[in-house]
């Protein structure tokens, strides 16, 4: 029975501070749990990570522990991930453990829902159900459904299960067969989707040597990261479904993270169809239905979990396996504090806890390739598809030497037209990928050359044709289309350049029959929009599916036999280290989508710069090629992985207020600079956000020792500041805007 306990608090305090704990509370508190403490003039909740006999602080000045939250402790391990988290990308502990909770659990709301439960055994209950076959089907269909859901089960998950209204649900209670009830949120059930179980397939020789290998590590407990080159097709996902049987044979648990663009139903559909105890954590998801997934791992009711980022943080214990698949998505960094990478923070987790990390990707991160050439990481490769498929033919086309239209490049070359046509004569399926949503970035005054621009940011809004609306896609907001140029009101902004909606009415115009879909953050705004255009893609209903990032990854249609990158450019010159390689990859990502069945595929790249690095080498399928060059270019400069890098972001109302600070910053590092550089500070390229300026430093340190140095540096600064002005620290970044 500890006498005190240290509570980290999610605000900008370094360390844990220390709390008398009342007699009532000593046998309820361990470490790991949330408590209620008071701080200043207000109440908080923070988590427990120490308990103690004696303290030396005077135990007169300490305030007390107000209440444990009945939300359930985090394991030892994860309470240890939070506090190396925080000490690696610079935040307060309790901000590292903010992120170990759902939301809803945050706030320990006491909303509940209504709920249907049984009146009577359910062996009675079974009969009557039968007894109401004939005469009443929707009363037995009701029965049948609480049956199978359990008792109590939400009213609305037994009306959407059965299709029927509430009245023979009423009519049910009545006859005093069931009752109604209350059920916590959070215990609301979250209705699956049935998967049929998937078939096993032979592994080919490359498969087996990973899976083998893998199992090895996983037999024998033993951390070891593990980094699984596989070309688009190669059968990836067999493979970790094949490790992740042993796992579970050994009693174990597993974490399966993926890209929120790539956790699509048929992605969570292969996990499922093999373990129906998969929990799945990802943004589609209600507050309730986060919290109850979470809930049933922290319980041990699932013991796998697939999911997004921060399922990286699943309560899971005894964890046996993490996967990272796609593990250089930037959608695995945070851009909030705290600002973790998923895939760092997951061989973290893994080196904790004696667990294997499997990290792959067909074209893995530039860190994760140094790191296995170097033999940190273990290299496994898969280099052909499966199934004798052959990886597609790439195509590049420079627009520089198409007819121009108005004295711009066309929208679509002569040769990618013609292909469409000839897929769609043949009823094959088209992809056409543009990275950029809306119908045109700019719009442009052809008399004064002015751009409209958001009026909170330094960035121009975009032209939605199918809203009617400008819109900022960085703070949200809109606005309608002025009929003339708001600078010199000499004559109307006409659209620059293109998005998905412009490819898509060019689609419909030049090719009426056919059936197009596209899909984008706009036209994807319901939880089942997703699914039901893939499913109306994967059924034929769909000859050209157009859009952004959403349709590069984690699909897999056999009839797609033509890719067509609109803009192969987009992002390569954007002023960032990173640009060549996320160009590489997402163009080798998208180019992986054709001919993933039997017949083979073709893939086509519109480029203004056909001799650009990355361009090239994704049109000739050579990663190798890339990153050896790509590799060469980031020593010379001393950029990750030769070195660690730390941006610091200074935002404010006024811009001589963030630069001042940023200056200080700047100053402060730079006269205790040994074996790190200063760079800095400037303007940052987004230089204004929701109407605060942005001033950024940029720090490389070139050896562990001088990483150190700066995290020292850094301590307590994240979230410094007030009102008008804010520090953000941001520990390898993946962007620089």
């Amino acid at each position: 029975m500890a006498a005190y306990a240290r509570v980290a608090l999610s605000v900008p305090l370094r360390d844990a501070l220390t709390y008398s704990v009342p007699k009532h509370l000593q046998d309820a508190l361990v470490p790991g749990c949330r408590v209620q403490v008071p701080l200043g003039r207000r109440s908080m909740t923070g988590v427990v990570v120490g308990l103690d006999d004696d303290t030396e602080v005077d135990a007169k000045k300490l305030k007390s522990v107000l209440a444990r939250l009945e939300t359930p402790a985090l394991p030892p391990a994860l309470l240890e991930l939070t506090r190396c988290m925080a000490e690696e990308y610079a935040c307060p502990w309790g901000v590292a453990l903010d992120a170990a909770w759902p939301a809803s659990l945050k706030r320990r709301s006491a909303k509940t829902v209504a709920g249907i439960a049984f009146a009577r055994e359910e062996g009675e209950l079974e009969s009557e159900a039968l007894l109401l076959e004939d005469k009443a089907p929707k009363r037995a269909r009701v029965l049948r459904a609480v049956l199978e859901l359990g008792s109590p089960a939400p009213v609305q998950l037994v009306m959407r299960r059965t299709g029927v209204s509430k009245a023979p649900l009423a009519t049910l209670v009545k006859h005093g067969l069931l009752q109604w009830a209350r059920i916590d949120q959070e215990d609301e059930l979250l209705e699956q989707s049935r998967h049929e179980r998937a078939e096993r397939h032979e592994l080919v020789p490359a498969q087996r040597a990973a899976v083998d290998r893998v199992k090895e590590a996983i037999a024998a407990g033993r951390h070891e990261t593990f980094v699984l080159h596989g070309a688009t097709g190669s059968g990836k996902t067999e493979v970790y479904l094949r490790v992740l049987e042993e796992v579970r044979k050994l009693g174990r648990s597993a974490i399966i993270l993926v890209p929120e663009i790539s956790l699509t139903p048929q992605t969570v559909g292969r996990f499922l169809s093999r373990f129906p105890e998969v929990a799945v954590l990802h943004s589609g998801l209600t507050d309730a239905e986060r919290a109850r997934q979470w809930l049933r791992l922290a319980r041990s009711q699932a013991h796998v979990v697939v999911g997004a980022r921060s399922a990286l943080f699943a309560p899971v214990r005894n964890l046996g396996l993490i996967v990272v698949d796609e593990e250089h998505e930037s959608s695995f960094k945070q851009q909030q504090a705290p600002r973790y990478h998923a895939r760092e923070s997951a061989v973290m987790r893994g080196s904790i806890e004696n667990a294997p990390v499997v990290l792959g990707s067909a074209t893995p991160s530039v860190e994760a390739w140094a790191r296995a050439k170097s033999g940190r990481y273990t290299l496994l490769e898969m280099p052909k598809r499966v199934g004798g498929g052959e990886l597609p033919r790439v195509v590049l086309v420079d627009m520089r030497h198409e007819k121009p239209i108005k004295g711009n490049p066309p929208l679509m070359s002569k040769q990618l037209t013609n292909l469409i046509e000839e897929r769609l004569k043949v009823r094959e399926q088209v992809m056409l990928f543009l990275n950029r949503r809306g119908f045109a970035p700019v719009l442009y005054c052809s008399a004064c050359g002015e751009t409209i621009k958001c009026k909170d940011c330094d960035a121009p809004m975009a032209w939605h044709s199918a809203r009617g609306r400008l819109a900022c896609h960085h703070c949200m907001a809109d606005m309608r289309r002025p009929e003339l140029c708001p600078t010199c009101k000499a004559s109307p902004p006409v659209a620059l350049g293109s998005g998905t909606e412009r490819v898509e009415d060019w689609v419909r115009r030049r090719f009426p029959e056919a059936v197009v879909a596209r899909m984008d953050s706009d036209t994807m705004l319901k939880r089942e929009s997703y699914e039901k255009v893939l499913s109306a893609v994967r059924c034929g209903d769909v000859d050209i599916l157009v859009g952004t990032q959403m349709i590069a990854k984690g699909l897999d249609f056999p009839n797609v036999t033509l890719v067509g990158v609109v803009s192969a450019d987009t992002g390569l010159f954007q002023p960032d280290f990173r640009a060549a390689e996320r160009t590489f990859q997402t163009l080798s990502q998208v180019a992986g989508r054709a001919g993933r069945g039997k017949l083979k595929g073709l893939v086509v790249f519109q480029t203004l710069c056909a001799q650009s690095d990355p361009v090239m080498r994704a049109a000739q399928l050579d990663y190798e090629g890339f990153i050896t060059s790509e590799l060469d270019a980031r020593r010379t400069l001393s950029y990750p992985p030769f070195g660690r890098l730390v941006r610091i972001v200074v935002e404010a109302r006024q811009l001589a207020a963030a630069a001042k600070r940023a200056r200080e910053i700047a100053d402060n590092l730079r006269s205790a600079a040994a074996e790190f550089s200063v760079l800095g500070p400037a303007a940052a390229p987004l230089s204004r956000v929701r109407s605060r300026f942005r001033v950024h430093v940029l720090v490389k340190a070139h050896t562990v020792p001088g990483f150190a140095a700066v995290r020292r540096l850094l301590d307590g600064l994240e979230g410094t500041g007030d009102r008008t002005l804010r520090v953000l620290v941001d520990v390898d970044p993946v962007s620089l805007m």
